[in-house]
């Protein structure tokens, strides 16, 4: 029984779908709208989740520079190299503070320019596992020093 309200429904269907089809044999190329010009088509390119650097940032009275693109950016290729950086920038906030017992924005916050040019220098060339094991020492001297750091920064209300 369905098989047969089915079959009715497509018959009964059949010339409304006809009609509107349009017959191709009948248009003239002169006739044809203008193609959209080229400012008009979809644009389905897909966005930039990052177009521009990390802005600065003011926190508890420093101004914070933002991190450039690539830092910023998901790479697979860059996750070696983005986590050494920020390991080197830690541990570069975490012992300055603690040596000089001074919270200073220039102390606290790092110029990223710096921290990139020390990871170039002494890092840019190691395979995965040589990264990976100077940034796990990296981070061990950060944990041993953190707690102090903040401390401080925290007595001066920074």
């Amino acid at each position: 029984m369905k098989h047969a309200i089915l079959g009715l429904a497509l018959f009964l269907a059949m010339p409304v779908l006809a009609q509107t089809v349009p017959d191709l044999n009948d248009l003239d190329p002169n006739t044809l709208p203008p193609a959209p010009a080229q400012g008009n088509g979809l644009d389905l390119t897909v966005p930039e989740l990052y177009t521009a650097s990390e802005p600065d940032r003011e926190i508890n009275g420093c101004i914070v520079p933002g991190r450039p693109d690539w830092l910023i950016e998901m790479n697979p290729a860059t996750t070696n190299e983005r986590a050494m950086v920020h390991a080197i920038y830690n541990l570069r906030w975490s012992k300055a503070v603690v040596e000089n017992e001074d919270c200073a924005c220039a102390l606290r916050h790092p110029d990223w320019a710096e921290v990139i040019a020390e990871f170039n220098e002494s890092y840019a060339g190691m395979d995965k596992q040589q990264m990976f094991d100077a940034q796990m020492s990296y981070r061990s001297m950060h944990h041993q020093r953190v707690a102090r750091a903040r401390a401080i920064c925290r007595e001066q209300s920074r």
